[in-house]
């Protein structure tokens, strides 16, 4: 599990236009089968020792910084770099999920609605969404759920182990009747799916790999093109192509209603980065 754009709810006088990582916040990643989390490793570190690489950062990937310059410079390598990228991430074993949050509608939605000390982190709320999710689609096949994150800082840290304490002892805390639709697991049930949870840095291959695939997630909500995206549905890796029921297993947004179903772009430029699996194999 990995987190996308500020997590933190807008304050009252924000608003549009917004860069894309100030309008959504979201909480997810990648879903692996405890049995292929050795080869997909092994499979990751061998793509950093190939391209002599450290660790597949999207941020650097995307910038072409450091190791990653000749992204910049050299037109075929990167088009070879792109192409063995997407090898390494369209892999059938790899599910891609995650909750996703519009942050002035969750503003909007919630701030008057709830008096100061009572409203839920936003974290929170993506948080127990996606872990909910999870824990049911692993539950379908069996499984129990153990979660890996990338850890941030101390407060933050303690912040997500705490979310998943709760649900374990109190399950979700989402409105009963507003909920009754997504069929939401019951405190029993998370806690006899819930195994464990733990911080880990960018060493872990399984972090990189959600890294990389919580962007073109955490993006879609603009509208821009989104290859990343685009393959990875195609190729039935999205959490929604794996469950009969895709409103109560697949991938959350939130908050998007009117004035925000439509992302406008603070820089007014044509097109934009695309996300690391932009070009075709």
């Amino acid at each position: 599990m990995d987190d996308f754009g500020t997590r933190t709810m807008c304050k009252p006088g924000e608003a549009l236009p917004m860069e894309a990582h100030i309008f959504s916040f979201g909480l997810g990643g990648i879903i692996v089968q405890s049995d292929a989390v050795d080869e997909l490793s092994t499979k990751t570190n061998d793509f950093c020792t190939r391209w002599d690489v450290p660790e597949l950062h999207g941020n650097k990937i995307r910038s072409g910084k450091g190791k990653f310059g000749f992204l910049k410079t050299d037109p075929e390598r990167r088009d070879s770099f792109f192409a063995d990228l997407e090898n390494l991430i369209i892999d059938e074993r790899i599910v891609a999920h995650a909750c996703v949050i519009c942050r002035p509608g969750y503003r909007d939605r919630y701030y008057e609605k709830h008096a100061e000390g009572s409203r839920w982190q936003m974290s929170k709320t993506a948080f127990d969404i996606a872990v909910e999710r999870a824990a049911k689609y692993a539950r379908r096949s069996g499984c129990g759920l153990s979660i890996a994150y990338e850890r941030c800082g101390e407060k933050e840290d303690r912040l997500i182990e705490s979310y998943f304490k709760s649900l374990r002892e109190k399950g979700t805390a989402f409105d009963r009747d507003n909920s009754a639709k997504h069929q939401p697991l019951t405190q029993a049930e998370l806690q006899e799916s819930l195994i464990s949870i733990w911080p880990d840095g960018k060493s872990n291959p399984m972090l990189q790999l959600a890294d990389l695939v919580l962007h073109p997630l955490g993006h879609k909500p603009t509208g821009l093109k989104n290859r990343a995206y685009d393959r990875m549905s195609e190729a039935g890796q999205l959490m929604d192509a794996r469950g009969e029921d895709d409103k109560t297993i697949a991938v959350k947004y939130s908050c998007y209603d009117e004035p925000y179903q439509t992302w406008e772009n603070p820089r007014n430029t044509k097109g934009t980065r695309e996300d690391p699996l932009r070009r075709s194999a």
